[in-house]
């Protein structure tokens, strides 16, 4: 797995302060009676710098810590679907409590506030298309790259709306997660 370096380190942890103080705020008061100062003062940061990193307040609950932990995981092989499935393995894995509760709280704030639902596709499609240019080989085909493309962005929505309960634990999720990567490649209604 790739290690981070001193800067993406602590823009990363940035991004979860800022993301666990929306989070618990939201959760609290509401979405909209949450303003972003309330959030900056929370995760110990500037507004400015709530803006540099996410750009607007919903931005905060789209960023996916656990899809940018299997796109550092992800590495290129010529099977594209046990690569993803393992990269997924590797992020569940390493999961701590901690990023899991922040996990289920991200969902719970994203599922009490339709209008963040309809906000998410920019980050989704981004991870997707990191996932994508790294299973693509240099010299795929039109028709190969294509294909992975539909394939990335197929598994990263699937995993977006697998199911998060109380009871549910990472390992448990990650099988799902894993069931939604093979699917994409072959097909919602195949048993695989």
């Amino acid at each position: 797995m790739e290690t981070l370096t001193t800067r993406a380190a602590k823009d990363l942890r940035t991004r979860l302060a800022l993301q666990e103080a929306a989070i618990t705020l939201c959760l609290d008061q509401g979405f909209a009676a949450t303003s972003t100062r309330a959030i900056a003062d929370r995760a110990g940061v500037s507004e400015r710098t709530l803006f540099r990193t996410f750009g607007t307040k919903a931005a905060i609950f789209w960023y996916d810590a656990f899809l940018s932990r299997v796109v550092r995981a992800l590495r290129p092989q010529t099977d594209p679907v046990a690569a993803l499935a393992e990269a997924v393995r590797t992020a569940i894995e390493t999961i701590t409590p901690e990023q899991w509760a922040l996990e289920l709280g991200r969902r719970a704030v994203i599922l009490k506030e339709p209008d963040l639902i309809a906000t998410g596709t920019q980050e989704l499609n981004a991870g997707a298309a990191q996932i994508a240019t790294i299973l693509t080989p240099p010299l795929a085909s039109p028709a190969q790259a294509f294909d992975l493309v539909l394939f990335a962005r197929f598994a990263v929505a699937g995993m977006g709306v697998v199911p998060i309960h109380a009871d549910t634990t990472p390992h448990g999720w990650g099988a799902e997660l894993e069931r939604v990567v093979h699917k994409a490649a072959h097909g919602a209604l195949e048993r695989v």
